[in-house]
């Protein structure tokens, strides 16, 4: 989907109070063009992660419980904004590109109906986390841009590898996010709030 831009909103931009107005910007930005909106897990995410030390869960099952946790956020996203389609299939963004209405995704129906369709799975453990289930899914489907949406700037001249050491993204961003389109940055809570690319 040459014409699709996807948006991983960080789990920290959650609590935003202007949340559903960002959301309604980045759809601004892309017009004619469509957008999918991917959500990081946010404070569930981080209470599956407290679980894990406490009960000792182990990385494959804790990921699963964070895939739930991701779907919740989602929710939030279609409570703040009920034009959001959510999708849960390749098949379901497609659709939602060709009626040309804003996407949200499924994540955990996404991963399970790619991965039944042959595609490699990601790696079940805490080294993947949303930043790079929403880089594999914009890479699935094609999109022409994917820009992560933070709290946070992105350093001058820092490489993937960098920010990953740094805890800006996850461990595996930098090979998943390998050979995207176009790369881009925003820091939601500067205003005002600018896409930065970042060259691979």
């Amino acid at each position: 989907m040459a014409d699709l831009t996807v948006y991983k909103i960080g789990g920290s931009l959650l609590d935003l109070p202007v949340l559903a107005s960002l959301l309604r910007d980045l759809i601004d930005r892309c017009a004619p063009s469509q957008v999918l909106f991917v959500s990081g897990g946010g404070t569930p995410a981080d209470a599956v992660r407290l679980w894990d030390r406490q009960h000792q869960l182990g990385e494959r099952r804790s990921h699963d419980l964070a895939l739930k946790a991701m779907d919740l956020s989602r929710y939030l996203l279609c409570e703040l904004l009920p034009c959001l389609r959510p999708v849960r299939s390749l098949a379901q963004i497609q659709r939602a590109a060709d009626d040309q209405v804003p996407a949200v995704l499924c994540a955990d129906c996404f991963l399970k109906s790619a991965e039944a369709q042959g595609h490699s799975p990601l790696e079940r453990s805490w080294h993947v986390t949303s930043d790079s289930i929403a880089a594999w899914t914009a890479r699935l489907a094609g999109a022409r841009e994917f820009v992560l949406v933070k709290s946070t700037p992105l350093p001058a001249g820092i490489s993937q590898h960098e920010a990953a050491a740094a805890g800006l993204v996850d461990a595996a961003f930098p090979q998943v996010a390998s050979g995207m389109p176009r790369l881009g940055w925003l820091n939601a809570r500067e205003q005002p709030a600018v896409v930065i690319p970042w060259p691979q």
